[in-house]
């Protein structure tokens, strides 16, 4: 099968994220079933995640300047990611609204064949507080 269309197709993905603060690292993994698809240059990864506060719809987007991570249901979010620049959203929890700031290092994006791979580096701020350096590792394919 091949990428190039604009047809969805099922894919497995894997989300592995390392937080460093100082001398703390943690490292989260989770798997969930989702829909690769493709419009023009741009990529799409859907998925649903359970957790604790509900069902979140997550939707990441991967053009050549940049990655957008869409976030509804439990939790509302839309973070932006651009090399080098500082970008400012809003997250929204059933605990309450924080103000979130990224500022990306590295975003690499590569697929061959039936797969394909997103890795990020930021840091984040959350309400103004350092939150931590983070990379993010996206690993899909085809289910």
């Amino acid at each position: 099968m091949d990428y190039a269309s604009s047809e969805k197709k099922a894919v497995q993905i894997r989300i592995v994220t390392d937080i460093r603060d100082g001398h703390r690292k943690e490292t989260t993994a989770m798997s969930a079933k989702g829909m690769y698809y493709k419009k023009g240059e741009t990529i799409y990864l859907a998925y649903k995640e359970k957790q604790e506060v509900g069902e979140i719809q997550t939707i990441v987007k991967v053009s050549e300047q940049e990655v957008s991570v869409t976030r509804s249901g439990a939790v509302k979010m839309k973070q932006v990611f651009r090399k080098r620049e500082l970008s400012e959203s809003t997250y929204i929890s059933p605990f309450g609204r924080m103000d979130m700031k990224t500022l990306a290092h590295n975003i690499e994006y590569k697929q061959m064949n039936k797969k394909g791979r997103l890795f990020m580096t930021y840091d984040l701020h959350m309400q103004g507080d350092y939150a931590g350096n983070y990379a993010l590792t996206i690993t899909f394919k085809e289910a």
